[in-house]
């Protein structure tokens, strides 16, 4: 909710400013500045996090039967 809340302030600011200055400031405008916004927060917002200790979590474990012995691949035999 925040990094969406960044993106559309920073997008009617910047489209404020642009209008003030005299330039024409149109939809296209207002989405590519609101995407990248958008975009930037989200990334500082995920390497802002404190991070996760990932040993917490039980490792996935598979049941695997470790006494049968490993099949062989068969031998090919190439004629030259």
């Amino acid at each position: 909710m925040k990094t969406a809340l960044i993106s559309v302030l920073t997008a009617t600011l910047l489209g404020f400013a642009s209008l003030a200055s005299g330039r024409h400031f149109d939809a296209a405008d207002f989405t590519a500045i609101m995407f990248t916004t958008g975009l930037v927060a989200w990334t500082i917002g995920q390497y802002s996090r404190a991070p996760r200790a990932l040993s917490l979590a039980r490792p996935i474990r598979l049941p695997i039967q470790a006494g049968l012995p490993a099949a062989k691949a068969p031998a090919i035999r190439l004629v030259a």
